[in-house]
């Protein structure tokens, strides 16, 4: 696990960008706003608040952040607003998959008491919401899909070579391949890795997103473009009203939305290098190049790379030979030509 130290001068990075980002009218999104807009970013945000979000617009008074109304589980909704950051600025270089909600009601609690009689069966007939999988899973999948396929139309800054660019390794002087193609970020959660109790339906939508990484990156990477993923614990939004005393009490860790926010920021910034003009560029301290493929695990306001870990670590848990004979496997499906198309496979 590598803990990313923030260097808030390398957020600079992020000046004459282009962002799209969903959920961006509170909590975590909200703040991302305001940073990628405070570094010199524009700012094309969705949410389906349109009064949080044009009241966030209003705040920020700039050409560079405009708000548009945006149901995330409507494909056409999307599209509609990558087309206004296309029409407003030409280009996308950075896409963040932000929105999400959690429903504090277990479909897997009942409230009957279990028996051999039927008195309890109508509490089974009526199908239980899934909007935290049209949101959080579904939405993320619209975002992605639509993302990826304008992010690849961005053009190397440099004169690496293609397969330079498609690993986001970073070039000599002021100018890096990581500039070329463009970020995908997916926001997941805790939930994403480790059992929430209660919140079934919500961690099974947020290992999709994890699930989601996993299966585009080596693809996106390909046409030069990474996507990560941030992975945030205990965050003081609106989703954790209900138990944010007892949480207090135990003096767990808690982020602040910003906390997270920066997280963001980092996934945005870690392959981009520092302008020319400034001498001695660094990066954020942990950062393992290229940055692709990686989940940001936020804790108590800290930053951890989590995804290379538990890859070193896949021949303790798994064992030596399944992980031997698995790579081998995954050598096979990730070569270029490989599909399970049968019309196109090999």
């Amino acid at each position: 696990m590598a803990h990313i130290q923030i260097n808030d001068s390398h957020f600079d990075t992020l000046k004459d960008k282009v962002v799209v980002l969903t959920g961006g009218a509170n909590g975590i999104g909200r703040e991302a706003v305001r940073l990628f807009h405070q570094y010199g970013a524009s700012i094309i945000f969705g949410d389906i608040n349109s009064t949080l979000g044009l009241a966030l617009e209003s705040e920020l008074s700039s050409p560079r952040a405009k708000f548009v109304q945006c149901d995330v589980t409507s494909y056409t909704s999307q599209l509609h607003l990558f087309r206004t950051a296309i029409s407003l600025f030409g280009k996308i270089d950075i896409v963040v998959a932000n929105a999400g909600i959690s429903i504090p009601r277990d479909p897997f609690a009942f409230s009957s008491i279990p028996g051999n009689g039927d008195e309890g069966d109508a509490e089974i007939e009526k199908e239980f919401p899934t909007a935290e999988i049209d949101v959080n899973l579904k939405g993320c999948l619209f975002t992605s899909r639509i993302g990826l396929f304008y992010l690849r139309k961005n053009k190397p800054t440099s004169a690496k070579s293609k397969d330079d660019i498609r690993a986001g390794e970073r070039a000599e002087g002021g100018d890096s391949a990581g500039d070329a193609g463009g970020d995908l970020i997916l926001v997941s959660s805790i939930a994403g890795f480790k059992e929430s109790t209660g919140l079934a339906t919500y961690t099974a939508s947020k290992h999709g997103v994890l699930g989601l990484l996993r299966g585009v990156r080596i693809q996106a990477q390909r046409e030069g473009v990474r996507v990560n993923a941030v992975c945030p614990w205990m965050t003081k939004t609106a989703m954790v009203a209900g138990i944010e005393n007892g949480w207090r009490e135990l003096q767990l860790p808690e982020n602040e939305p910003e906390d997270v926010a920066k997280s963001i920021l980092i996934c945005a910034t870690a392959n981009r290098s520092t302008p020319s003009s400034q001498t001695n560029p660094t990066n954020h301290s942990g950062v393992k190049l290229p940055f692709s493929g990686k989940i940001v695990f936020v804790a108590g306001g800290q930053s951890y790379e989590i995804e290379d870990r538990l890859n070193e670590l896949e021949p303790e848990w798994l064992g030596r030979e399944n992980s031997r004979v698995l790579e081998k496997g995954q050598e096979f499906l990730m070569r270029e030509g490989t599909s399970w198309d049968t019309s196109k496979g090999i």
